[in-house]
This record gives C-alpha cells, structure tokens and sequence, in this order.
C-alpha cells in the first residue's frame, strides 16, 4: 500500500487509478451541484469531488484526520450493527 504523502504526489490520473484499485468506499454526501465519494485506504481516507453536470473528478483530497470526516456521518448507517 501506498503512504499518504507518496499519493499525495502522484499526477492525477495515477489518483484516479489506484482509488479504483486499492481503496474502499465508505459512503457519499451531495453539497450543492457536487457529490463528494469517501475511501478508506489502509491509514488514511480519500475524498473524491465529483460534478454530476461536468461529468468529471474536480478534485481528489487525502487526509487522516478522522475529523475531516465528520461530515459524512449523517450518511453512514450502523443499523445493522444493533441486532
């Protein structure tokens, strides 16, 4: 697996595939015109901004503080969790 910092300096299409490859999705919020994809890649998540309307990846973001994430926590269902 690759570091943060080592993903981080990869061009972006490098991005674009090892997401498809090595990372596993979490969950997706929509902000505006926007939906922004989080992964989880072995110590550290991902964040994918993606525009419907453009059909395209604006940006990819890589962070490990847990934080970061909290934004996504209304999506997230542990349901399942309470048997």
């Amino acid at each position: 697996m690759i570091s943060i910092s080592d993903f981080q300096i990869l061009p972006f299409d490098k991005k674009c595939d090892f997401i498809t490859v090595f990372a596993d999705y979490i969950v997706y919020r929509t902000e505006q015109d926007s939906k922004y994809y989080l992964y989880y890649m072995k110590d550290y998540f991902v964040e994918v901004c993606y525009s419907p309307s453009k059909g395209k990846v604006l940006g990819i973001h890589a962070f490990k503080n847990i934080d970061l994430a909290d934004t996504y926590i209304d999506q997230i269902d542990i349901s399942d969790l309470y048997l």
